[in-house]
């Protein structure tokens, strides 16, 4: 056996989940709620919507997985997948601890149905709307496990910034 035969492809691509998870909640945690949707500059992709883009596509995810913990996974892409616009009402999104909340739980609850379902469902057909670019499931979940979160970080390190909160994350 080599080594490369026991090396866990998937518990590498949730390990930097993770770690990509952790710096997206460390670049939000000290920005007051009150701020939250504040749209500095030309800076469109505020904190509130970012994270809620980030739980809807945690939640169409889990849906694709077959994993019925996001009963809302449709409603949620409607308010918050691509091509929606960020408004600066805060009364539009969940409080920053909600939104931090369930960042946290949908980012937990993926990385376990994604060790525990990975083999059966990476290779299945991704959704009509997601093709040409995703044609399988496994498509879908490594870009929004490891491709997706870190532009949004991008961002948010450039909200900061416009923000004048300087470098976080």
């Amino acid at each position: 056996m080599s080594p490369h035969d026991s090396y866990d492809t998937v518990g590498a691509i949730l390990s930097i989940h993770a770690m990509i998870g952790g710096f997206l909640i460390e670049a939000i945690e000290d920005i007051p709620e009150s701020r939250m949707t504040e749209q500095p500059g030309t800076i469109v992709n505020h904190p509130s919507w970012s994270l809620s883009h980030l739980n809807a596509y945690a939640g169409v995810l889990l849906s694709m997985l077959d994993d019925p913990s996001v009963p809302t996974a449709d409603v949620e892409m409607e308010r918050f997948g691509y091509g929606t616009t960020p408004v600066p009402d805060r009364a539009a999104y969940a409080t920053k601890h909600e939104l931090l909340d369930r960042f946290r739980d949908r980012n937990s609850r993926i990385a376990a149905v994604v060790a525990n379902k990975h083999s059966d469902y990476f290779p299945r057909p991704s959704p009509d709307r997601f093709h040409p670019h995703s044609p399988t499931i496994g498509h879908i979940a490594i870009t929004l496990l490891i491709a997706h979160p870190p532009h949004h970080l991008g961002q948010l390190k450039q909200w900061r910034r416009a923000a004048g909160m300087g470098e976080r994350g």
